[in-house]
C-alpha cells in the first residue's frame, strides 16, 4: 500500500496536496489505521472498493463514493474493503471555506457525500478520473475542476488574515499564545475566535493543539528519539501535560499508538 502525493500547480494558496492510496486486496489485510487530526479538511474519490471509517474502531460505516471528510477533533479509523484506489485534494486550513461556500462550523467531523455540496457534477469528474490516466493527471483534473469553482465564489476581506495566523500556528508547530495571534491584527478577541471558527472549522486553540500533537507525531516516527526530547522543544510543561492532550486527540497513549502504527498508517502521518 502506498501514497502518490503532489502538489498544486495553481492553487497553491488554497490546496495543501493531491494524492492517490493504492493497494492491491492482498497488500489490503489488517489495513484499518488510524488518522490522527492535522485539521483540514479533504475532498476524496473513491475509485474501486469500498472505504469505512468510524470514531472507536468497531462502528464502522461506508464513505460516500464522492466525499467531504475532515476537520475532525480526534481520532478516526479507516479501514478498505477488497482493492484500494482513492484519490483525494487536502484543502489548505482557511480556504476550504471557499470552496464548499459555507461557515466550516456546520462541518465539523465530516463524511459528507459531496454531491450535496458541490452538485452531481462532481460524479462526472469522479468518472472522469478513473480511466487510463497517471495519477498526476488525475490530480490535474482535479486542480481544473477547484479552479473553475474557485471562480463562482466570492473572497472576503478577513481571509488573508486568517491564512496569515493558521501559517503562524503552523511555524510554530502549535506552540502559540492564542493571545498573540488576534492582537497581530487589530481586532477584538470575539471578532477573531468567530472568523477563526467560520474560516478553519474549530477554535484556534483547538487547531494549535492539533498541529501540536501532529507536529510531535512527524518528528518521532522520522527520528524514533526518546518522547522527553521532543515535547519540551514544542512546548509542553512535563510528560502528564503531553499525554493528557495526546490521548484527548489520538485515543490511546503514544507508546501504543506508535507500537500500532502501521505501514499506511505511517504515510498518513507525513500527509499533511
Amino acid at each position: 500500500m502506498k501514497i502518490i502525493k503532489t502538489y498544486p500547480k495553481y492553487l497553491t494558496k488554497h490546496v495543501e496536496c493531491f494524492y492517490s492510496v493504492y493497494a492491491s486486496k492482498i497488500e489490503n489485510i489488517n489495513s484499518a489505521h488510524r488518522r490522527v487530526p492535522d485539521g483540514t479538511l479533504d475532498l476524496e474519490f473513491n475509485l474501486d472498493s469500498s472505504i469505512m471509517t468510524c470514531k472507536n474502531g468497531v462502528d464502522y460505516i461506508k464513505k460516500p463514493v464522492v466525499a467531504l471528510a475532515g476537520l475532525y477533533l480526534s481520532t478516526n479509523f479507516i479501514k478498505y474493503d477488497g482493492e484500494v484506489n482513492l484519490v483525494g485534494v487536502v484543502f489548505k486550513s482557511g480556504s476550504a471555506h471557499l470552496f464548499v461556500n459555507d461557515n466550516l462550523s456546520d462541518y465539523k467531523e465530516c463524511t459528507e457525500d459531496a454531491t450535496l455540496i458541490f452538485g452531481n457534477e462532481i460524479y462526472t469528474l469522479c468518472e472522469q478520473l478513473k480511466y487510463g490516466k497517471s495519477e498526476s493527471q488525475k490530480h490535474i483534473l482535479i486542480e481544473l475542476f477547484l479552479m473553475n469553482l474557485l471562480k463562482k465564489r466570492n473572497f472576503k476581506n478577513d481571509t488573508l488574515k486568517i491564512h496569515d495566523v493558521v501559517q503562524q500556528i503552523h511555524k510554530m508547530e502549535g506552540n502559540v499564545e492564542i493571545a498573540s495571534l488576534y492582537k497581530d491584527y487589530f481586532i477584538s478577541e470575539r471578532t477573531f475566535r468567530r472568523k477563526f471558527v467560520e474560516f478553519v472549522g474549530m477554535s484556534p486553540k483547538q487547531y494549535s493543539s492539533i498541529i501540536r500533537i501532529k507536529s510531535f507525531c512527524k518528528k518521532h516516527e522520522l527520528s524514533r528519539i526518546p518522547f522527553v526530547d521532543i515535547i519540551y522543544g514544542l512546548g509542553y510543561t512535563d510528560q502528564s501535560h503531553f499525554n493528557k492532550e495526546f490521548q484527548k486527540i489520538v485515543g490511546i497513549n503514544p507508546s501504543v499508538f506508535f507500537k500500532q502504527l502501521n505501514s499506511i498508517g505511517k504515510e498518513f502521518v507525513h500527509l499533511v
